[in-house]
């Protein structure tokens, strides 16, 4: 039962990454869509002029931080798994 718990944590991980990539890119692809995440570029009602960009979409913000939240567990998901693959076939002196 022992040698399953690095499995099992590296399985978390994994689900955590797929969370957050997928939960952020989602934020991002909606902000996006949103007027390309800033009013850059809109017409005043009237149909004259440009309004400047007020504000960037806290959703693209978001979205963007939790994508590289989930990049980087990413990368801590893979090492793990190799660092877990590795000890599970090492030969123990004992």
């Amino acid at each position: 039962m022992k040698k399953l718990t690095g499995g099992i944590w590296v399985a978390a991980l994994g689900t955590l990454t797929a969370v957050c990539l997928i939960v952020g890119l989602i934020a991002v692809f909606v902000a996006l869509g949103q007027n390309g995440g800033c009013e850059v570029g809109r017409f005043t009602p009237d149909g004259e002029g440009w309004q400047p960009c007020s504000a960037v979409n806290p959703k693209l913000v978001w979205g963007g931080a939790l994508s590289v939240v989930g990049l980087v567990l990413a990368g801590f998901t893979g090492l793990a798994g190799a660092l877990v693959a590795v000890l599970a076939v090492s030969p123990r002196d004992r």
